[in-house]
């Protein structure tokens, strides 16, 4: 949906899009990482050598840590972080950069994942939102609901503080119906019929999910399940064959997710799959030998 999106927003010739990606890191990762990475690619782009000759005015600080754009940075900028180039003097600087940037051009930025962002670019997030000099900028983060849950989240923190000052708007994203799933199916195999049930067993395999239901269709292709010829879907394999298997991307992520888990959840989480898709927290704790309330 962001994508769609940007492309949309990149139609207005004026408007200057930099985008920046949060990536999972596990070791100490790099302040701003997102916003370098944005910043280096509307360098890179059209009109890059009068933006990064602006950033250099108003953000010198960050140039030094992108020594690739000294090139178009003058040579009165600095080469190496000067004294007191601290994380907050970056903040600063930055949010100013922004504002200048604005002026000289409508400014969309976008920070995706922000569930495994540095605490230095969140605390930019929130002094972008708190500024009071009005400004041509709009900043779109997404993130996963799942990944910031509990009070110690960084970005629910964030997210809750904006919200109740009125800073932010939220737009969540549900899973998809069964309705949206044949949808999809027919808009990417448009030349023709649907299997019958397809659709239906697709959402009941997925709830939807657009993550899974992406893959899960993939996976069925590479196994020659289901068959794409000139644009129509047909089946490869028997319905009930459909309903058996997980891709091994998918497989390795739930892994993964499963493997966050303290040991006692992940044994309520083992009891639960042999008590089926619907169960009662009883019949689990039943299982375990613990209480009910425990384990609900």
């Amino acid at each position: 949906m962001l994508d769609a999106f940007i492309q949309i927003a990149s139609a207005e010739d004026d408007l200057l899009v930099a985008c920046g990606e949060c990536l999972e890191q596990y070791g100490s990762g790099e302040a701003y990482l997102p916003i370098l990475e944005a910043v280096a690619r509307v360098c890179r782009g059209p009109g890059g050598q009068e933006i990064a000759a602006r950033l250099a005015q108003r953000a010198p600080t960050w140039l030094t840590h992108m020594p690739w754009l000294a090139r178009f940075s003058g040579p009165e900028t600095p080469r190496r972080p000067p004294l007191g180039a601290t994380r907050e003097r970056m903040l600063r600087e930055m949010a100013e950069a922004l504002e200048a940037l604005a002026a000289y051009r409508p400014v969309l930025l976008i920070l995706e994942d922000l569930h495994w962002s540095d605490r230095s670019t969140l605390d930019l997030l929130a002094c972008l939102a708190r500024r009071r000099e009005p400004t041509r900028l709009l900043v779109i983060g997404t993130y996963r609901p799942t990944e910031v849950t509990g009070t110690a989240s960084a970005v629910n923190a964030i997210r809750q503080d904006l919200h109740a000052r009125g800073q932010c708007a939220e737009l969540p994203l549900p899973f998809l119906s069964e309705v949206a799933v044949r949808e999809y199916l027919s808009a990417r195999f448009p030349a023709g019929a649907m299997v019958p049930g397809l659709s239906r067993l697709l959402h009941q395999r997925t709830d939807g999910n657009p993550l899974f239901l992406v893959n899960l269709v993939e996976y069925w292709l590479a196994e020659g399940w289901i068959v794409a010829e000139g644009g129509r879907l047909a089946l490869g394999a028997r319905l009930d064959e459909l309903a058996v298997g997980v891709p091994e991307n998918l497989w390795q992520m739930i892994e993964c997710w499963i493997g966050r888990l303290d040991p006692g959840q992940q044994r309520v989480l083992e009891v639960s799959s042999v008590a089926g898709t619907e169960f009662s927290a009883a019949a689990v704790a039943a299982g375990l030998g613990q209480e009910v309330a425990e384990v609900d």
